[in-house]
């Protein structure tokens, strides 16, 4: 019988306990200990490790397994029995000799910056506190220890107690602000060397989505400030701590520019463009066709694999965990599993501001290489190695919006090419749907910028302003990008009809490649009140066509095609538009009749 799904649990013991569904990754757990070939320095191990991964693939919950496993029982350091029970049976039990040495024995501090979070940065410090707080009070046995001196025992207590100052902290952070930052600089390294003292082991460091305290910072305005704390943080207990025996950190990007880690002894980095752990962190197809085989759901494994995977750790196409196991916990709990529809699970998690930021971008070149990716293709970029959250904004250049897309999940590397340069694709139907989202939203009535831009050429149109047309249709074009399934004959086409079909109503008509005349015209409006109309031929500029000469065509067109007549019998003013489109330009001519 097939275990059951926990979507989103991101504790190994409430999971393993509760005999839910685990992918055994506890083998990887062997190749922390492995000795590693650097370039820059002498053979070693790891001392500290960055795992970067985009999000929604189980970093928190990998950061806990790792804590099981490793975590020392501080009141009875030789009791085994927790971690022996939460691994029976998993991969790393097998590697006798390992766990004799490695499980239960260790301190460990595993801290999350995830919900690090604040309109501005007391905000944020205030969070901050609630969080070391939180962690601290894990430890309050310490103080019961005389291994630990005064000065210690009042830092201990400090942050302890920084919860119980949630209600006046604005008042209390405006006194001590500068002494409440360095404590939590500090506040890693003290803890560290407070373990180390009262267990006579080193210890453990865990810090979980360490970026995701900058990348709120900087959409709010206090970066600096944040960085700060981080840096001081992160340096000070990963950076010649005697106290450290090993440091694991999870984040989306590897910030490295403001060197918050610079100077750490034996500092790996592990992307999803390294090939060491590209299985640790994510589901590889062949886990997914287990779970969806076990569920008597293999008939839609096409189905999830399309959804799902796509991301390319390194070469090995890995699906997002938390997708999979939330369609087939859905799947399983509804009338008709065979058939529940595939969703998008991932986009929910989170905002998805950066489509937004790259689709707004006012340029020819840059459209139309996001047009080519929703359309399936490729784009290259330079490899993003060195990210920095204050590069990220409308002024950014796409190649760097992509570097933070390949990182977080929305792109996934598809070739690696000469001089550190990447191809980068739209991973799976999942991310395209939230692409295809923010599309429909931003070029719609619900967006009212775009939506008075349309009103305007409406207007125009109606009015014979053959410039002013072409200046908006120009204008709307440089960000326009299509999701409709037209080839390149009818891209224009469907962008125009699109563009006008959020105008109409009762007074206004639209008519798209209706039969009039003698044949069949590609756009027509019509307004009853006013007794006007337009009729618009459009045109794609061939290599050797002259624009002009184009135009003009597509209004003999008009002419010797009467498409016209329907009006013309009503006693209607007609504006005739011969429109030619070359990139992401078109030229306008009008003749009224």
């Amino acid at each position: 019988m097939a275990l059951p799904l926990y979507p989103g649990c991101e504790d190994f013991k409430e999971l393993r306990e509760g005999r839910y569904l685990y992918v055994d990754k506890t083998s990887c757990l062997k190749e922390f200990f492995a000795v590693v070939d650097r370039q820059d320095g002498p053979p070693g191990e790891d001392k500290v490790l960055l795992f970067t991964r985009p999000r929604r693939f189980g970093k928190t919950f990998t950061m806990s397994m790792i804590e099981s496993f490793f975590a020392l029982n501080y009141q009875n350091p030789e009791d085994k029995s927790l971690p022996q029970s939460l691994f029976a049976g998993l991969d790393i039990m097998k590697d006798e000799a390992f766990c004799r040495e490695h499980l239960g024995q260790y301190p460990v501090i595993n801290l999350s910056l995830k919900e690090v979070d604040g309109v501005d940065f007391k905000g944020a410090m205030a969070a901050l506190a609630m969080t070391l707080s939180n962690l601290y009070q894990k430890f309050d046995w310490l103080l019961d220890l005389d291994k630990l001196g005064k000065t210690q025992k009042a830092s201990l207590k400090d942050l302890i107690g920084l919860s119980e100052r949630k209600a006046r902290w604005d008042a209390y952070f405006a006194r001590n602000r500068s002494g409440t930052v360095q404590l939590f600089k500090d506040s890693l390294f003290d803890l560290s060397s407070m373990l180390c003292k009262a267990t006579d082991r080193k210890v453990m460091v865990l810090v979980d989505e360490y970026d995701v305290p900058l990348q709120k910072a900087k959409a709010k305005g206090y970066y600096r400030e944040m960085l700060d704390v981080i840096r001081g943080m992160l340096g000070k207990v990963f950076k010649t701590n005697e106290y450290l025996f090993k440091g694991i950190v999870t984040g989306c990007l590897r910030i490295s520019r403001e060197s918050i880690f610079t100077g750490i002894n034996n500092f790996s980095v592990y992307t999803t463009e390294t090939e060491s752990y590209r299985n640790f962190i994510g589901f590889t197809k062949d886990e997914v066709h287990d779970i969806l085989k076990e569920r008597g759901l293999d008939s839609r494994e096409s189905e999830v694999i399309a959804w799902y995977e796509g991301y390319n750790f390194s070469g090995l196409s890995m699906l997002c965990p938390w997708s999979v196991l939330k369609f087939c916990f859905q799947a399983t709990r509804s009338a008709s599993p065979l058939t529940y529809p595939t969703e998008n699970y991932w986009a929910n998690t989170s905002g998805n501001d950066i489509i937004d930021i790259c689709i707004q971008r006012r340029s020819e070149r840059d459209s139309l290489r996001l047009q080519n990716l929703i359309d399936g293709n490729t784009e290259t970029i330079p490899s993003p190695q060195f990210t920095t959250y204050p590069d990220l904004d409308k002024r950014s250049s796409l190649d760097d919006l992509l570097g933070l897309m390949l990182h977080t999940g929305y792109v996934t590397a598809a070739e690696k090419l000469p001089d550190n340069y990447l191809k980068v694709r739209i991973p799976n139907q999942e991310v395209l749907s939230c692409f295809k989202e923010k599309v429909r939203y931003l070029f719609s009535i619900s967006n009212q910028p775009w939506f008075d831009e349309a009103l305007s050429l409406r207007k125009a149109l109606f009015s014979g302003d053959k410039d002013k047309v072409q200046e908006l249709i120009n204008d709307m074009l440089l960000t326009f990008i299509s999701i409709r399934d037209y080839s390149q004959e009818y891209y224009y086409h469907a962008f125009l009809v699109g563009v006008l079909s959020m105008t109409s109503n009762d007074d206004m008509s639209l008519d798209s490649e209706q039969e009039s005349g003698k044949g069949y015209s590609d756009i027509r409006l019509s307004h009853k009140l006013s007794k006007r109309a337009v009729i618009i031929e459009l045109k794609k500029l061939g290599e050797q066509d002259e624009v002009d000469a184009v135009c003009q065509g597509a209004l003999a067109q008009i002419e010797e095609c009467k498409y016209a007549y329907p009006f013309e019998q009503k006693g209607y003013e007609i504006f005739k538009y011969g429109i030619a489109f070359t990139g992401k330009e078109c030229r306008v001519e009008c003749e009224r009749a």
